[in-house]
């Protein structure tokens, strides 16, 4: 019996053989997808358990955000009128008082609003990379989500010592890799060579040799001193960092690379590792004097590259769609014209992206046999209509307001943009309560006009010592470099 039958939909499937069905049928049973092919006059009558008339609509495989943070989900229009450095140094602090200044309640509230804007912009697998780990698994599975949680470990950057981290990494890893009918997997999720002790990443090679299944998710050349960073643990490179301790494979994620050169790309390319691209956050910011990564060496040396939001509260989207359009602009000034084609980067947010996390054996494309993780996307309207070049429409034109229907494992989680998974009001009146806490404790103002952030708050006093602490271990140049 098929538990869900789409039909008469325009099916992109990214399969190997690149089909894109016209008038196509995509079966679910069992969480599963059965078959995907024409449409016969029988599916329009059929006794299935749900039917779904997609005329005039595309069916594409499910959305992945290879990387994001998502803890401080709740700031969201606070920061975007700050400059990088002032940003930098409000985020530090945040994570160095976060939890003894708001405690569970308002991570909580976070984690279920990013579920659901993760839902309504048609992303059904997200890897992300926090602080609250234990809450985003909670709110990831229960909402019907997929996704790849690791705990941050970032000794540097937070109160817990190294020790700390990854005995609470372990437990994580424990308690909840592969829960939720398999829906929510571990990460072992390294800040980076800025935040990281020599100690912290000899307990990382430990965990990551008693867990050789997991990914290894980490920040690499995102700043221009990461050579600097790296000496400190005894390395001339982040890339030598990750060689010596034997975690630079195809299992591993490297997030943003800006500062990479194409010697590298070419390291990173023969290792088979995969590299994470989040462009807006530091075209936004613009985070020091480069702010792109070597792209052409990585398409030449066939490096796996994806997209991830990153931090999307700092800039205030969550549309993954625009941001992969913001890949391509951005790119093509830098480097100039077709960086990459439409399908490209409907493969970078798909089944590109799925290999990078291992999970291309069940997610990423539509074809029998693999989980049912898919959306259904409305381009029967005056702003799309008429048009040819599907995937230049997909990836130019439509945004996340197109999205109407999302399915994973099979679960209808939105129909017709009416969400099923989730209960909205108390999502959003919980994270209504957490936020106006936030602004209480800190001394934030706010109003429709913008925001302003105090002067002399809790916040800025941590800042401030966190950033005599830096200078004292790295000097003032290198931390001026870096900020």
């Amino acid at each position: 019996m098929t538990d869900l039958l789409i039909h008469d939909g325009i099916v992109v499937t990214v399969d190997h053989e690149n089909r894109l069905l016209k008038n196509g049928s995509v079966r679910v049973s069992d969480g599963t997808i059965s078959s995907v092919e024409p449409t016969e006059p029988a599916d329009r009558r059929s006794t299935a358990e749900h039917v779904i008339d997609a005329s005039g609509k595309v069916v594409i495989p499910g959305l992945i955000d290879a990387h994001r943070h998502t803890d401080f989900t709740l700031v969201q229009g606070l920061f975007s009128e700050l400059a990088g450095d002032e940003l930098l140094k409000e985020a530090f602090a945040l994570y160095h008082t976060a939890e003894s200044t708001l405690g569970d309640d308002f991570f909580d509230a976070a984690w279920r609003l990013a579920c659901l804007r993760q839902l309504t912009h048609g992303v059904t697998t997200v890897n992300a990379m926090d602080f609250t780990p234990e809450l985003g698994a909670e709110a990831i599975g229960e909402t019907g989500l997929r996704g790849v949680i690791g705990p941050e470990l970032a000794d540097f950057l937070t109160p817990a010592s190294a020790a700390e981290q990854l005995a609470d990494a372990r437990r994580f890893i424990e308690t909840y890799h592969d829960t939720f009918e398999g829906r929510v997997t571990a990460s072992i999720a390294p800040g980076g060579e800025a935040g990281c002790s020599r100690t912290l990443w000899e307990g990382v090679a430990e965990l990551r040799a008693d867990y050789p299944d997991l990914r290894l998710h980490t920040h690499l050349y995102d700043s221009a001193v990461a050579n600097t960073m790296a000496a400190g643990s005894g390395t001339d490179d982040p890339l030598d960092l990750l060689d010596r301790y034997d975690l630079l494979d195809e299992r591993t994620l490297l997030t943003h690379l800006l500062h990479a050169g194409r010697d590298d790309a070419k390291r990173i390319a023969d290792a088979g590792a995969h590299v994470l691209h989040c462009p807006t956050v530091y075209s936004y910011f613009q985070a020091g004097t480069q702010t792109w990564f070597p792209l052409p060496a990585l398409q030449e040396f066939g490096a796996n590259v994806v997209i991830g939001l990153d931090d999307p509260f700092w800039f205030d989207s969550w549309d993954l769609i625009q941001e992969s359009k913001h890949a391509r602009l951005l790119a093509n000034f830098e480097y100039g014209a077709q960086q990459w084609s439409s399908y490209d980067l409907l493969k970078m947010l798909t089944i590109d992206a799925a290999r990078a996390l291992g999970l291309d054996g069940k997610i990423g494309s539509l074809e029998p046999g693999k989980r049912a993780d898919l959306v259904v996307i409305d381009v029967n309207t005056p702003r799309h209509q008429p048009y040819s070049n599907l995937p230049s429409v997909l990836m130019n034109t439509v945004t996340a307001g197109d999205v109407e229907t999302v399915v994973v494992e099979g679960d209808i989680l939105m129909e017709d943009q009416s969400i099923e998974s989730m209960d909205v009001e108390s999502v959003q009146a919980a994270a209504i309560r957490e936020r106006e806490r936030f602004q209480r404790r800190t001394g934030w103002e706010t109003s429709l006009a913008g925001s302003t952030p105090p002067d002399r708050s809790i916040l800025r006093r941590v800042s401030g010592r966190l950033l005599l602490r830096a200078i004292k271990q790295y000097g003032r140049g290198v931390v001026n470099q870096h900020l």
